[in-house]
């Protein structure tokens, strides 16, 4: 079999199934891998990628017989069903419709649904904006579905070499899976699998010789809205030096009747890192509005012992960072 691929895509799946299999089936002969860049829609050997799949995309498999295969859900199943001793695949009807129904949840929901339009640097903020608006419905139900299992159908499967990819991408763009542990231990626990390490280190190598110091476009006000509701949630405000502006300022209620006034970056990580360790604190987003370089956050702060606090935060970003927050409080 010849496996048609970009660094990272989501062909990387189809690599980790071809490994599971390569590993746990003696009938798998190794596959050939034959990458695209599909920017210039040339195969790594000068070919016309078009004339191997009519749409350019990733991944398409090749058989032994010539034939081609496109859809990443469809060559996934194929590679199950050829190698049938690697169990990557459920045997019964039911286990098999019911990994149908991940592969689609995947595809359709989170890589169609949330991370193609925070991936595609031509995506509009629009359609960023209505990704991000689905993160907190589509990945909650993802993690209540999981729980503490350790696979998404008992065992191992091609659904989970799906996901894994999928969820890999959380590493450049949100959503931060810090939210959810549960997700996060799964893709940890994943990525120290064999055949799953072995694939993502070669073509992170690959994606990294392609893309040399290659330049990230700026978070916008939404992602960085985002990055600072999930470290106030997650109790971890290690990713918040990042999205502060040098200059950043921050005016808050407290004390009455002016409130207080923080300066500059280092001010601000102190102010804003005190909140998100207290543990003793639970910070619940109730909205989140966005209109170009502003937005708005409404929030309520759960105290032990005391009734909850809600308030509002006005922020404003430039240039991927934030810029200013001014803070107000109903009730003390």
């Amino acid at each position: 079999m010849k496996l048609y691929f970009s660094p990272l895509a989501c062909s990387l799946s189809a690599r980790i199934a071809l490994y599971e299999a390569e590993a746990l089936d003696p009938s798998c002969e190794p596959a050939e891998f034959v990458e695209v860049d599909t920017r210039v829609q040339r195969t790594s050997d000068g070919a016309d990628y078009r004339r191997i799949h009519g749409l350019g995309v990733v991944p398409a498999l090749e058989l032994p017989g010539g034939e081609r295969l496109g859809e990443n859900a469809a060559i996934l199943q194929f590679i199950a069903e050829a190698y049938p001793r690697a169990r990557l695949m459920p045997s019964d009807n039911l286990g098999r419709a019911r990994l149908q129904q991940w592969l689609s949840f995947v595809g359709t929901e989170l890589h169609k649904g949330i991370y193609q339009p925070l991936l595609d640097p031509s995506a509009s903020e629009a359609a960023r904006a209505h990704a991000l608006g689905k993160v907190d419905r589509v990945f909650g139900w993802l993690a209540e579905q999981l729980g503490e299992r350790e696979f998404l159908l008992g065992d191992f499967s091609v659904a989970d070499a799906y996901l894994s990819t999928v969820l890999n991408w959380s590493s450049v763009t949100p959503p931060q899976l810090d939210r959810w542990p549960n997700l996060a231990v799964y893709l940890k626990r994943l990525q120290a699998r064999p055949s799953v390490a072995r694939a993502l280190a070669e073509e992170l190598a690959l994606y990294r010789a392609r893309h040399p110091a290659l330049p990230r476009a700026p978070l916008g006000t939404r992602e960085l809205m985002e990055r600072f509701n999930a470290a106030f949630q997650s109790h971890d405000p290690g990713g918040l030096e990042a999205i502060i502006a040098p200059d950043c300022v921050i005016e808050n209620t407290h004390p009455a009747p002016d409130g207080a006034r923080h300066e500059g970056r280092a001010a601000c990580l102190a102010l804003w890192s005190s909140i998100a360790l207290a543990r003793e604190l639970r910070f619940e987003v109730e909205r989140v509005e966005v209109f170009d370089d502003c937005g708005i956050l409404a929030w309520r702060l759960h105290r032990e012992g005391a009734a909850p606090l809600r308030g509002v935060n006005l922020m404003r970003t430039h240039a991927g960072l934030i810029v200013e927050a001014r803070g107000y409080v109903k009730g003390a």
